[in-house]
């Protein structure tokens, strides 16, 4: 049986916090002498020996405690990869390590009788081997441990899969969620409510269906009949991704309020959009100077846009601030130029600008609202004017057939476009990035504080 070793090695924490494994000599002689030859077998199944183990302890025979410890090194050593394998997933886009969950799972000390219970021993107690193998409870029951759950939201990771999140939101709460939350128009939350009920319509009643076959398990990503049904009048494909983006915002509002920070989205292209106007059913594909073309259109529509929205709020709240307070109006302005322009941290800016904390600044800033604001009139002014411009590539009959469909990829790239400045925002100020709304907004500033000063 390869990897025996597993079950007389019992992985424990150093003193420095890394994870190790520590021969348990009574337990490698006692399972040397009792099975012998069998563990050097490589045909030997290891569930035989999980379940001869399980029996031995479990029915008090002799070494009842030394069974029960050789179980507990095998799971230590699940305990282990179930970690590791959530840093690898994790690491690069959330910082996540393995060294941060060991202290949590990792646990047991080798004592055979002590009033504390580790969690290797709580899976052991909780086990059913008539209905999954050993390795398989033990990484659920790490998955699901609540302290590192604790630890991955910190990290603004919520493991729940997009399906699971959908099926469980009500529309009451996805109105409150967008309208408060996200900041969405009376469109969007129209639209999304809909979604939500045609999905849930589709998805619940089949996953009934399921159950009552004896099917369970995690919700699995909707099948192309299924989609076809929840929206029948766009491709299943966009209903898929219309679908993740609905998910996608009701996670990042759960992370949002167990833990207190926003979860950070990786940015899409623009070969969608492209796709969508420059390919059409039952025609060849435009001449490509015809796709990169519209492309052009875009992105010049979404530079001016994007300026223009930016300057619109700039104005309406400095209008506001000012009929209050002028002088606030003057620190709103200079703290915004220091922030998104000379990149100082809110904690530099306070004194700057007459305030006494950084919580003061963020309030006077409040740069999520600004950029919500933003967000509403770009994507707006984008859709008017891409639909009129789309008119120069395509006929008015396509134009409409794809209209829903090109106001969801604006407002995904839009979404993103705020997102990754919100991320950078937040990063440190050495590894900051500036990105293209970054740059455009300064410049609006620019324009402003000059002759404000």
């Amino acid at each position: 049986m390869d990897n025996a070793f597993r079950y007389w090695q019992l992985v424990r924490l150093t003193s420095s916090g890394q994870s190790q494994p520590h021969v348990k000599p009574q337990v490698q002689t006692w399972l040397q002498t009792r099975f012998g030859n069998l563990l050097l077998d490589p045909d030997y199944p290891e569930p035989y020996l999980q379940r001869q183990l399980l029996d031995n302890w479990r029915q008090g025979e002799d070494e009842a405690d030394i069974a029960q410890l050789s179980l507990r090194c095998f799971i230590s050593h699940q305990i282990r990869q179930a970690c590791l394998h959530l840093s690898q997933r994790y690491q690069d886009c959330y910082g996540l390590y393995a060294d941060e969950l060991f202290p949590l799972v990792l646990d047991d000390d080798g004592t055979l009788s002590s009033p504390y219970c580790p969690l290797s021993l709580d899976i052991l107690e909780s086990y059913d081997p008539n209905k999954s193998a050993l390795s398989t409870w033990t990484r659920q029951l790490t998955y699901n441990h609540p302290g590192l759950n604790r630890v991955l939201l910190d990290k603004g990771i919520y493991r729940a899969s997009d399906w699971a999140i959908l099926n469980d939101t009500n529309a009451e709460q996805l109105e409150r969620i967008l309208r408060q939350y996200h900041l969405c128009s009376d469109h969007e939350i129209s639209q999304s409510l809909k979604l939500l009920q045609q999905y849930q319509r589709v998805y619940r009643r089949d996953r009934l269906l399921q159950r009552r076959d004896g099917q369970t398990g995690r919700c699995q990503v909707p099948n192309k009949e299924q989609l076809q049904q929840i929206n029948p009048t766009v491709s299943s494909k966009v209903v898929l991704r219309q679908l993740k983006q609905l998910a996608a915002q009701l996670r990042d509002y759960r992370v949002h309020v167990r833990c207190g920070h926003p979860r950070c989205y990786s940015v899409k292209n623009e070969q969608e959009l492209e796709t969508l106007v420059g390919q059409q059913p039952g025609h060849e594909p435009q001449l490509e100077d015809e796709s990169e073309g519209f492309l052009e259109v875009y992105r010049q529509a979404l530079d001016e846009s994007l300026a223009g929205a930016i300057a619109q709020v700039l104005d309406s709240n400095l209008a506001r601030l000012h009929r209050r307070q002028p002088q606030r109006a003057y620190g709103y302005l200079e703290g915004l130029h220091l922030s998104q322009c000379e990149g100082l941290s809110m904690t530099e800016i306070a004194p700057k600008i007459g305030l006494k904390s950084q919580v003061q600044v963020t309030r006077l800033l409040n740069l999520k609202r600004l950029r919500s604001e933003v967000r509403h009139l770009l994507i707006a002014q984008l859709h008017q004017r891409l639909t009129q411009e789309a008119l120069n590539y395509i006929s008015v009959e396509r134009l409409h057939a794809i209209d829903q469909t090109l106001e969801t990829l604006l407002t995904e790239l839009v979404d993103d476009l705020i997102r990754t400045s919100a991320a950078g925002t937040q990063s440190a100020k050495s590894n900051r990035q500036i990105t293209h709304f970054d740059a455009v907004l300064c410049q609006a500033i620019c324009s402003v504080h000059k002759p404000f000063k």
